[in-house]
């Protein structure tokens, strides 16, 4: 069985979420890095929003850089970080927009395996190395695709299954989820889905950045 276009995949689309360097201004903390494959206007819509809130929000502070600091984390923390782990977790990165992917990404990470059955604890590498990140969402979708498929078929067909078992417990929207059945290639399929679910979950959370009080 091979899994291992999954995790090359997965370090592709991880690469891409990393943000740029840059100063400790708005606007580089909120750079946009890469751009999506698959949903660019709809990441430049809610990242775009992102930058609104966290300007309104932090622009009284922008006069004194580590209280500008403190603000863009926290308020991005407080909207994104349903798992209440990023905030601590990731505050090592000294640059705002690393913390800010950080937050975002793993976070989205944890929705994935936890709408794919699996709450287990991460372990504690997964904030700060890509490869955990990885590793996990791969041991998840394995371990659960074979669970739910068995082992009485092998090879491309059990692959199948479990790629098609993914796909339906992501239930991603209607509207997301047929940009990603119209991707032929089945490695493009699975990075569309993961940046469904991204593109969904900044969605659904950057009305809660507008709604915190400065």
């Amino acid at each position: 069985m091979r899994w291992v276009w999954i995790i090359c995949v997965s370090a592709v689309l991880l690469a891409g979420c990393q943000q740029p360097g840059g100063g400790t201004g708005i606007q580089s903390a909120t750079a946009k890095g890469e751009e999506r494959r698959f949903f660019e206007p709809e990441f430049d819509a809610v990242l775009d929003q992102v930058l609104v809130d966290l300007i309104r929000a932090c622009t009284p502070s922008s006069a004194d850089e580590d209280r500008l600091n403190a603000c863009l984390r926290g308020h991005f923390a407080e909207a994104f970080d349903d798992s209440r782990q990023g905030r601590r977790e990731c505050d090592y990165h000294s640059e705002v927009a690393k913390f800010m992917g950080c937050v975002a990404f793993g976070n989205t990470l944890l929705e994935i395996r936890h709408r794919l059955s699996d709450d287990s604890p991460v372990p504690s590498a997964f904030w700060r190395e890509d490869e955990a990140m990885i590793e996990a969402l791969t041991n998840t979708i394995v371990a659960r695709g074979i669970d739910h498929c068995g082992l009485s078929n092998g090879g491309d067909q059990l692959e199948s299954c479990v790629m098609s078992w993914f796909e339906q417990e992501l239930d991603l929207p209607d509207t997301l989820a047929r940009r990603c059945e119209d991707q032929s290639d089945e490695k493009d399929r699975y990075i569309c889905f993961i940046e469904g679910v991204m593109v969904q979950y900044m969605q659904d959370h950057v009305a809660r950045l507008g709604a915190i009080n400065t």
